[in-house]
């Protein structure tokens, strides 16, 4: 009889599931699953985090998350305390960068104490849109229109968006104008737009709304304020050496250079240029050549005219530096070549560790770029600046190269090297921190974070007679 009793509690264990001494089932049931959402959309390089809701009445033992593709094959212990019967599953994973493929399903598998288990399946996808639309290239906040026969505003845009865009709207509610564009190129990720608006001709202001919606739904805005006016007597005024608004626009600072404004409707530009024949124009407004672009008139090479559509660059015959004076009332102009009469720095000179106590020694003297986000630079370290190299044909002229990723952040001044991380004379800060315009010596403000949205080489050039900086891509 004894042999019977034994046969029958081995074929309970098998049909049952073999249980911790002392375990009674409460429902017998297999464990409930509950994802808040069976898809996750992400992409490569990104962390996303596994959400559900587990239960069992009789007691979880442990869950475990599988997937080859992505290496994932990870047991949570449950056991390891007092009896589990509902679990909030909150499990985050970053897939690599270099990821390929386009969906993954993840398995959950929860085991209970009765040996039971459950499992559901979760797809993970690589198309998930986290970035919102860009305008590459957008009107400045305030824009001027001069009043002409015709008063036309180009209203000249380009937006991109790193998945899909899904619609663009312009809007001028003042005129009535409206319009939604649906069709893109480049794959449906980018629109360039340009089309000449005919306004009132008689001294007014309208708002220029712009809005760019990817498929996600994820919004980007820009607002301007155009101002129909007879010639104005412009507070700031640039000088732009590149020859398109794309160029204008993908600087992180320093292009279109400020100019002086030393009158009314007068203003002064240094300027050097670095080869014969380089090309300028003025402009009041730092993204685009239009709506207004002062260059040779081409009826009269004596005067400057304000439309960007005939007017031609000023060029330049030399290398060196020129003064460019201007009165944008008459269109009166002026260029003189010049020699600057302040002394260059002194590179390679001994800068003294200590000027109280000279028998410390020196170094030569190196300015270079001290602060924070500069490849092969220290963090705000004047010992281990990113040095700036000095113009062979040109003292007053440094630069340095150097490679950016997209979305770094960085901000920087001009400083000397010094060993012991002291911070001597000379030194450059910036006029303001952000979007710098001018360098001030010995003085000025820190910098902002500036963000980096294009990867590649650029280049950082600072003058030290001009007091000017410029840090654009070069690739």
């Amino acid at each position: 009889m004894k042999r019977y009793f034994t046969l029958l509690s081995v074929t309970l264990c098998l049909l049952g599931g073999c249980k911790k001494d002392g375990f009674v089932d409460v429902d017998g049931l297999p464990p409930t699953i509950a994802p808040t959402s069976d898809h996750i959309a992400t992409e490569p390089g990104r962390e996303f985090v596994i959400r559900a809701k587990i239960e069992d009445k009789d007691g979880i033992s442990s869950i475990n998350l599988k997937n080859a593709a992505f290496s994932l094959d990870k047991t949570i212990d449950l056991t390891l305390d007092s009896t589990v019967y509902a679990y909030d599953l909150s499990y985050k994973f970053k897939t690599k960068a270099d990821l390929t493929g386009d969906s993954f399903p993840i398995e959950i598998t929860v085991l209970d104490l009765g040996g039971r288990s459950t499992t559901s399946t979760i797809i993970v996808t690589m198309d998930g849109d986290f970035t919102n639309p860009v305008f590459r290239i957008a009107p400045d906040a305030a824009i001027t229109v001069l009043l002409k026969s015709t008063t036309r505003l180009n209203v000249k845009f380009t937006a991109d968006d790193d998945k899909a865009l899904g619609r663009v709207s312009i809007r001028i509610p003042e005129i009535n104008y409206s319009k939604d564009v649906t069709t893109f190129t480049n794959s449906g990720k980018t629109l360039e737009f340009n089309e000449p608006i005919t306004l009132p001709s008689s001294l007014a202001t309208y708002t220029l709304s712009l809005q760019a919606v990817d498929k996600s739904g994820l919004e980007t805005s820009k607002t301007s304020v155009i101002t129909v006016s007879e010639m104005p007597d412009f507070p700031k005024m640039y000088l732009a050496d590149v020859a398109s608004a794309a160029l204008l626009n993908s600087d992180i600072f320093g292009v279109p250079m400020l100019i002086e404004h030393t009158g009314q409707y007068t203003y002064k530009a240094r300027y050097y240029s670095a080869a014969a024949g380089t090309a300028i124009r003025f402009i009041p407004q730092k993204t685009d050549f239009s709506p207004i672009s002062f260059g040779v008139d081409p009826v009269n090479n004596n005067l400057l005219t304000d439309d960007p559509e005939v007017s031609r660059p000023i060029t330049l015959p030399a290398k060196g530096y020129y003064e460019i004076t201007f009165n944008v009332k008459t269109g009166a102009y002026s260029i003189t070549p010049y020699v600057p009469s302040d002394t260059p720095l002194a590179i390679g000179s001994p800068l003294l560790l200590d000027p109280t106590r000279p028998a410390e020694g020196s170094i030569p003297l190196q300015i270079g770029l001290v602060g924070s986000g500069i490849p092969n630079a220290g963090n705000w370290s004047t010992s281990s600046p990113l040095i700036l190299k000095q113009n062979t044909e040109n003292k007053y002229l440094f630069s340095v190269e150097m490679t950016l990723e997209a979305g770094a952040t960085l901000g920087f001044i001009i400083q000397s090297q010094h060993s012991w991380g002291w911070w001597p004379e000379p030194f450059w800060r910036w006029d303001r921190g952000d979007d710098p315009e001018a360098n001030v010596a010995n003085g000025g403000n820190n910098p902002g974070n500036w963000k980096v949205t294009t990867a590649g080489k650029y280049i950082f050039k600072f003058d030290t007679h001009l007091k000017r900086s410029q840090f654009y891509p070069i690739n």
